[in-house]
This record gives C-alpha cells, structure tokens and sequence, in this order.
C-alpha cells in the first residue's frame, strides 16, 4: 500500500537526518499478513471472510458480518493485525446423530440421549465439570388394554425420519422427537374404541434421586437432572386428555381411562415430555483441536474436545470451506457415551478423506486404546471406528497422532503413530498404517526394547510431503532414560507406504533432570537444492523457568543446527511462551506459539520462517496476534495448510482453545495467508525496547542473487517516526552509538546509510526501501554486491522517551550474495 508524497524541509526535521530539503516518493509498504479469525457458532447461515484465493488479500475492509446468536462484528479498516473473535456458541445449535454399534446416538444443547432396540437412554448435560454421565434409562415393559396384554415384540425395529425415530414393539410404537433442549416421548397404538383402561408399564433404570414435579416426575441430584413431564393422551381427533402416572420401584405405568378411550377416534397417542435442568447453568469446556485439509474438496476439517461430564469427552468435527469459510457440515466423530480424548486429524489426498484418531478409554478393561474413524469429505460420511492400537491387561495406548499423504496415487496410506505403555518405567513408540478403506497394517516397532525407558508425545509430521521430492514422515517424540535421569528428543523417519527408511537415533539430550515437553514436527520441504528435504522440530524446556522457542532445523535423522525464534523475531526473552505447533506451506515453515502476558492470560501468535543459507531461519512474518485467552495452553494453536492437503499453496488455518471469561473453554480459529515472499536474509543482533514497548523489527524479501532488487522493510517502530537504513559488511553490538538509546548492529569500513531514502513510519509504525544490489550504499558512494560476500542491514529511527527526544534501532539482517 503506497504512502502519500509528502514534502519536509529542513527546518522540520533534524538536521541528523536531513542535509538538505528531501522529497520523499511513494514507498511501498510490506505486504500485509493476511489473517482472518473465525468462531465456531453452531448451526446457522454460512459466513464469508474472503474470497480465499491465493493472489489476493480477502476483502475484510469495514464490511461488518454477523454470527448466529452472536452481536454483530465490524471490523476496521485491513492491516496487519488480526480481527479478534467473539465467544463460539457454547453447545451445538442443532441436533446430531451418530451411529455407534451400541445404537444412534443423539446430541442436543443440553442432554445426550441414546435409542436401540433395547429401549431408550436421556443423558442430561449437567456441566463439563460433572464427575459423570447419569444416565435415565426407559423401556415399554408392558402394555395392557381393558384387561388384555398386548404382546410386544421382544426387540424392536428402529428407523428414523428427520428428527424423530421410532422404536416398533408390534402393537404399540414409541415414538422420540428431538428438540434442541427436549425430547417428546410418544406411545402410539389403535386403541379407539376399547371398553377399557389402557395401561402402559415402563421400567426405568436411573443413575439419579427420583422425585415428584406436579403431575410429572422429577429425576435429580445436587447437580441437576431431568424433568419427565405430565403425560397427555390424544386421540385422531384433536380430544386430549391428561394421564395418571405412578412410580414406583423402577417400574412407570401411565393409565389412560376408558372413558376417554371408548369415544376415542383414529389412533391414540400418550405423550410425556423429557426436559434437562441444572442447579448452576454449567457451560461446556471444548479443548485440544487439530486441523486438515483436504485439497479436492478444498475443506478445512476441524476436530476438538467437547466434554460432557469427567467420564464422557465426545470429539465433534466440523468442515469449512478453504475458499470462503463457509460452513461446510459440522457433527460428531464420537457422540456417544465413551471417552474419546486427545483427537488428531489428516487428510489422504487420493481418496478425498481424512483420519481422526483419538485416545479411547475401554469401558470394560479399563485400558486405553488407539482408535479412529474416516470421513469421506465430498459424501460426509463416517466409517466405522476403527482399533488401531488395542488395549489388553499388558499395556496401554496413549497420545496418537496421524499423519496424512498429499500423493494422488491409490498406494497412499495414513500414518498413525502413539506411545505404548507396558509399565511405570517401560513405554515404546508404535506406529501403524490406515488404508483408505480402514485396512490396518501392522503394527510397527521401531524403537529397541530397553528397561527404565518411557516415551511419550510421539509426534509425526502432518503429511508426508510433496510426492515427487519429499515422500517422508518425521516422527519425534521424547525417551525419558530413567537411569541417568536424561530426556531425549528421538526420530525416525518413514516412506510414504509406512517403511522406515533412516533412525531412529537423538535430535538433543537434555541436562540432567531437564524436562522436555511439548514437541512438535513439521513437514519436510524441498529447499535450496539440498540432497535431503528439511524440517524443523520444537519443544518446551520445563523446569527452566521463562525461555526462548528453540526451532531445531533437521535432514534425514539429524539436526543440523538449533535456532531460536524470540531472538529471530526481536522479541521479548522474559515472556514465557507455551505450545509452540509447527507447519509448512509450500516454501514457508509455520510457527505457532502462545505467550504469558502476566496474571495468567495468554497471546496466541503466528509466524512464518524460510530456510537460507543451509542452516539459517529468516523470518518473513512476525508474531501476528491472532488473539487472547486466559486459560493455558489446551493444545496449543494447531495447524494445517492446504500444502497439507495437496495445493501448492500459502493459506494456512489454526486452531486453538479459549477461555471465555466465563470459566468455558470454547474453539476458536483463524485462517492465514502467507503473503509476504521469501526471506534471503537471517536476522541477528538484539537492540532495546523502544517506546512502544516492543523492539524494531527488519526482515528482507526477495532473493539471494546480485542482480535482482530486495525490499527492506522495518516495524514495530514509534508510530509517526523518520528514520532510515544503514548497511556494512561487517557485524557490531555497539551500545548507544552518539547518544542513542538502541544498538548498532553493522559494522564495516564502507558503512553506508540511506540518508537520502528519510520517511516517516506513518500510523503502522513501519517503512521500507527497495535495494539494488548493483548500486548499495557506502560511506563515499555506491558499489555493487559480488556473489560471496556477506552485507548486513538495519534501520535507525528517531523515538522519545519521556518527552525526551532519542534514537534506536532495529535487529539487523544478514544476506550472502549467490
């Protein structure tokens, strides 16, 4: 975005700047980082943020939108920063089924309720924070007519049409219809007519106190529970007339008299309504999302924790358009009564699906298991669920994770790796592949037996990379050495058809009694005309109080060097950052990391690195805010790019969970377009805070040769500050060069400064110059860049501090001339 001319004389400004009257031409501003943020909000209306493409920036620009149930937003005018999100709506807004082979499953906003052959199960939704599920149970026991047993089908037949189901017990039918916070339940029989009492006998089975509520039934605890409303009986005729009901010893009966039935005409209904009520109004706690893309649907697949009580976490899924972030379908991969936790998710490119595994709690053992189901993205279809690590009395199965493949050929598999536990001091990583169809292969044990080894957070990279040039997993996880009291960062690396082709061998060992927590692996990418594709892997330092976010650059099974992203992005080193998620776009790795802003509240915040240099990270895009929340870490900010569905492409998405104020933990999310190019040069050197409170920050774009122009471009400046860049062959840390408040990064005998280049930093607090290699500037003039050597830049800009006038400066860049 271009910046009006403006024309400053000498008398306005300083004379440290300006020799001599300047004209200023219109400077092009960095690109922007396009980051739109969007909330989950139930059913609804599809929302458009943008037109998604990749050449231009989504059309945010004041046009207001507005959210089911949520306030209408506005957003202001488009820059840099992110549009922060409202709360997503706390339940689902709609109804969902989901078939399981214990029956249909059926969510609404305040209850869980399961129908099968056997009968029917109302759940009521007491709170997250319930120990348990405390299930009602009902079932038609018996039915009599003027005296005459009516002989019910043992099991019945169910079948369902929209939002009602039916369960056929011959003469009689019950009927459930589903509302969001309600279910009516209905018994339907030809009984018109009869010259006697109709009596209906349920039996019901309830984890919750019974009680009465007026003509109906109470079922509670100090928590809540559930209200079975006063039965009514309607003939086909409109007659209605209320029904007498007992309870006692687990054993309903509703009597509908004779005298309404012998001039009863057409068929009779009993009907009873099933409400939930809770003593605090407990909202729902949604935590620990990951992401896919799917690139021939062009969808992005959330998955995420729902918790429905301490014993019963559902994963809900939903889809949104990577093209608009419309909403594409939404619904549970899990909905029933189990506990499904810790979902991952990835796409299989040539079959237009994606695997969610999750960690299972087998509720007859007691053990965990390794499960998952396929979704069909173009059909919206689940498969069944699949066991892909079993639990017995000899182990447990804990923390999967699934990496995908973008290979457009049927010989491409999922890839799911997890930690398996055979005692306190024994765990080993396992990994496994999925076929299309749900056909597991074996199970794979690649790390050696050993005694006093634990791992754990088994990591695998989101897909296998580019078909053609990359084709592999990464898996990381830690090896805890219980002997010497020693973490260890382990790889291994595997083909595209699951077969492990280098380690696995140690990335880092940590110092005794450091812990390593929190890893994470990205794709591998194809960079730089290297022999081997490179990744970068993560963790989290416990123990070591507030530190920097070590980015570990790898190739086959080892790392070739360790590279820190607070001091690449100039930034704070006494903020603690937290739950650092890697990603790859096509050129770009993605970093994703929360912050501790003190009292608790975090900042979640997104950047993109690139490879220079062989070993060296240059960042293109810093810490953009994508927004706030109180809780810690639940997960951190997952990521997926559409490069991880298969499109050569830079949008990316994140997911995190967020802390609404009110004590719940909602998702919320935002989709990212890496616009601003590549980066040829590595940033050093860190200055001092300036008077915005943060540092100035330099980043180059464009690429590495002697002949092509780079942008320079420097931010986080005083807003409506004139400032400069400098350059030299040379590197520096010289503290407050002629009285300024910053540090002078670049050295060398020709020196340069672009004095001529003056401008102001304008609202958003950056500028920038375009560079000629051919003509840098030096202490007497120009020369040109020869491939080989190395030039340093960074930018001098005035401040004040207290009212005090002051200079300071940003990081410095540096570029090795091809």
């Amino acid at each position: 975005m271009p910046v009006p001319r403006a024309i400053f004389s000498e008398h306005s400004m300083s004379k440290q700047l300006l020799q001599a009257a300047a004209l200023l031409a219109t400077v092009p501003m960095a690109a922007a980082q396009s980051v739109e943020v969007f909330v989950d909000p139930g059913a609804g209306a599809p929302q458009t943020f943008g037109n998604g493409t990749d050449d231009a920036v989504p059309a945010l620009h004041g046009v207001p939108f507005a959210m089911p149930g949520d306030p209408t937003l506005e957003f202001g005018d488009y820059d840099a920063s992110v549009q922060l999100s409202s709360g997503m709506a706390k339940r689902p807004a709609q109804i969902y089924y989901t078939q399981h082979e214990s029956g249909m499953w059926v969510r609404g906003t305040t209850y869980k309720a399961c129908v099968n052959e056997a009968g029917f199960t109302y759940i009521p939704f007491l709170g997250s924070d319930a120990p348990r599920n405390f299930p009602t149970k009902f079932r038609l026991e018996s039915a009599t007519l003027a005296g005459r047993e009516l002989l019910l089908n043992r099991a019945g037949d169910v079948s369902q049409v929209g939002d009602r189901m039916v369960i056929d017990r011959g003469p009689v039918e019950v009927v459930y219809d589903f509302e969001l916070e309600s279910v009516e339940q209905s018994f339907v029989l030809d009984a018109a007519g009869a010259a006697g009492d109709l009596v209906l006998q349920l039996d019901v089975d309830s984890d919750l106190g019974t009680g009465t509520a007026g003509e109906g039934f109470r079922f509670q605890n100090s928590l809540g529970g559930m209200d079975y409303g006063a039965a009514i009986v309607l003939d086909g005729a409109g007659r209605r007339a209320a029904v007498p009901a007992t309870l006692e010893n687990g054993l309903m009966t509703l009597t509908v008299p004779a005298a309404f039935l012998a001039v009863a005409e057409g068929e009779v209904i009993v009907d009873p309504l099933l409400t939930t009520f809770s003593v605090d109004g407990s909202g729902g706690r949604q935590s620990h999302p990951d992401v896919a893309v799917d690139a021939t649907n062009n969808q992005f697949l959330f998955v995420y924790e729902d918790v429905f009580s301490g014993t019963d976490t559902d994963i809900y899924r939903r889809t949104l358009s990577a093209v608009d972030d419309s909403i594409v379908s939404g619904g549970y991969i899990e909905g029933g009564n189990e506990e499904w936790t810790r979902p991952e998710a990835a796409n299989l490119n040539h079959a237009n699906s994606c695997l969610v595994v999750a960690q299972r709690t087998n509720g007859t053992t007691g053990f965990s298991e390794v499960v998952g189901r396929i979704l069909d993205m173009s059909a919206n279809t689940l498969g069944p669920e699949l066991v892909i690590g079993d639990a017995t009395g000899t182990w447990n199965n804990f923390q999967p994770d699934v990496g995908g493949n973008q290979t457009s050929s049927t010989t491409g598999v999922f890839m799911v790796v997890w930690e398996r536990r055979f005692s306190a001091t024994l765990s080993l990583p396992r990994a496994r592949t999925v076929q299309a169809d749900g056909t597991l292969g074996s199970t794979q044990f690649f790390e050696p037996n050993g005694v006093d080894l634990r791992a754990s957070e088994v990591r695998i990279s989101e897909s296998a990379g580019a078909p053609a040039t990359v084709n592999t997993w990464n898996v990381v996880y830690r090896m805890e050495d219980l002997a010497v009291d020693e973490d260890r960062l382990r790889v291994a690396q595997f083909n595209g058809v699951g077969a492990i082709t280098s380690g696995p061998s140690t990335l880092y060992t940590g110092s005794s009694g450091e812990r390593l927590r929190e890893i994470d692996v990205s794709e591998g990418l194809d960079l730089l005309g290297l022999a081997d594709a490179t990744y970068l892997v993560t963790y989290d330092s416990y123990g070591a109080g507030a530190d920097d976010k070590p980015l570990m650059v790898c190739r086959g099974d080892s790392r070739v060097a360790t590279r820190f992203l607070s001091t690449l992005e100039h930034a704070s080193m006494g903020v603690d950052a937290a739950g650092v998620r890697l990603g790859a776009t096509a050129d770009d790795f993605l970093v994703s990391y929360m912050e501790s802003t003190g009292g608790g509240d975090y900042q979640v915040l997104f950047s993109a690195v690139d490879l220079t240099e062989n070993t060296y990270l240059a960042v293109s895009e810093r810490r953009t805010f994508l927004g706030a929340t109180t809780n810690a870490p639940q997960g951190g900010c997952a990521i997926a790019s559409r490069q991880s569905g298969g499109l050569n492409s830079r949008w990316s998405a994140c997911a995190w969970s967020s802390e609404d104020g009110g004590g719940d933990l909602d998702i919320d999310g935002a989709r990212h377009f890496a616009s601003n190019g590549y980066s040829p040069g590595f940033q050093y050197c860190t200055g001092n805070v300036n008077s915005t409170g943060d540092r100035g920050f330099i980043a180059m774009y464009g690429n590495r040769n002697t002949t092509d122009s780079k942008t320079l471009v420097a931010s986080s400046l005083p807003p409506n500050s004139f400032g400069y860049f400098i350059n030299g062959t040379g590197s520096n840390t010289s503290a407050n060069p002629g009285g300024s408040a910053g540090i002078l990064c670049v050295a060398g005998g020709i020196l340069g400064r672009y004095s001529n280049s003056v401008m102001s930093s304008g609202p958003d607090g950056s500028i920038s110059l375009t560079v000629d290699p051919q003509n840098l500037s030096t202490a007497t003039g120009t020369t040109a860049a020869m491939a080989g050597q190395i030039w340093n830049f960074q930018a001098w800009h005035r401040d004040s501090v207290g009212g005090s006038a002051t200079s300071n400066f940003t990081n410095a860049v540096t570029i090795l001339f091809q």
